[in-house]
């Protein structure tokens, strides 16, 4: 019953299920595709936002995974926004939590070629996030 409730409330909009942290991210992400004249938000903007933000559960794993939003400008994927929040979505599901945030966006993110891009696997970044969520990560 209760993995059920906890599937169900994925069901909402997105807008109800994203924590302050991640809207900021996705907005910022938007800012980032606006300023290089795109009229589509992909995962090269999302990873921008990110690092913008600089702050979050996404931020601390990937420092702790050895990557640095700050040096270079990292690129991850092109592809669309509204896939990868879906994929955010499916990995908060997984991971049985009823909110997307910024630890999801990242898992959403590494999915395909973001996974290759940034040098870090989906299945270690996951672990990762857990460790971070349960306060082992820091």
């Amino acid at each position: 019953m209760l993995r059920m409730r906890k599937t169900t409330a994925l069901r909402k909009p997105l807008e109800r299920l994203l924590t302050t942290r991640a809207r900021r991210v996705l907005d910022l992400a938007a800012q980032e595709a606006r300023a290089e004249g795109h009229d589509r938000v992909t995962g090269d903007h999302l990873l921008a936002g990110l690092a913008r933000l600089d702050e979050g559960v996404a931020v601390i794993t990937l420092r702790t995974l050895g990557v640095d939003l700050r040096g270079e400008r990292a690129t991850a994927s092109g592809e669309d926004i509204d896939r990868l929040t879906e994929l955010a979505r499916r990995e908060a599901a997984s991971l049985g939590h009823r909110y997307v945030g910024t630890e999801h966006l990242l898992l959403g993110l590494l999915h395909g070629d973001g996974a290759e891009a940034l040098g870090v696997g989906l299945s270690r970044a996951r672990e990762q996030v857990v460790e971070v969520l349960h306060g082992h990560g820091l």
